[in-house]
């Protein structure tokens, strides 16, 4: 019995927010505010439990470096005043600072530079790595927009054309399958887990 009433709770939510697809109701609502007041709880929950096991317990332990940390996130919640709301500039900078620092090499090493070394490698591996070179190249001159797309570099254009097509509905129909996937796997739920065991099979 625990189980159907689990299962019709998790259906009523899955129809509510599936209801958004007729049109705006309250019903939706319902299920809109429900989910993310529970995922808001979550997350905090989660937030305080993460701050007392990185922040308090080592400090606790003798390691007073991480009152600094701890310090810079309770200046984000000066924003909450506007007489000291400045003081939450020095958390977000630091968190900028640090996250563009983060990124900038990250990306530079695993999205350009990585990313052209095995793409001239593997234009010497076979057809496949041909065509994948000849692909980045023709699309990259696409985004030429200093020259006029004449001679040459229009043929270019056009080939990188092709590939950009090819390549954006590749990912548009990958993105389709997984929202696809996704609503098989709520109505297996609803089967499995509702109607199933609602009419003892």
């Amino acid at each position: 019995m625990a189980s159907v009433i689990g299962g019709l709770i998790g259906t009523l939510f899955i129809i509510s927010v599936m209801s958004m697809l007729w049109k705006d109701n309250i019903f939706f609502r319902f299920g809109q505010a429900a989910i993310m007041g529970a995922s808001i709880a979550h997350y905090t929950f989660m937030n305080f439990q993460s701050v007392h096991t990185n922040a308090i317990k080592p400090i606790l332990a003798g390691n007073v470096l991480f009152i600094i940390p701890l310090i810079l996130g309770l200046l984000t919640y000066s924003r909450l005043s506007s007489d000291v709301s400045w003081l939450a500039k020095y958390p977000t900078n630091v968190l900028i600072g640090v996250g563009t620092g983060v990124m900038i090499a990250g990306s530079l090493r695993g999205q350009i530079i990585d990313q052209v070394k095995q793409t001239i490698l593997d234009a010497f591996t076979g057809l496949n790595g041909i065509l994948i070179f000849i692909g980045v190249v023709t699309a990259f001159s696409f985004f030429i927009f200093t020259k006029e797309h004449t001679g040459a570099l229009g043929t270019s254009v056009k080939i990188g054309r092709v590939f950009l097509m090819i390549s954006l509905g590749a990912n548009f129909s990958g993105e389709i399958v997984w929202y696809l996937t996704q609503m098989i796997g709520r109505l297996m739920y609803i089967l499995n887990e509702f109607i199933w065991p609602l009419l003892g099979a």
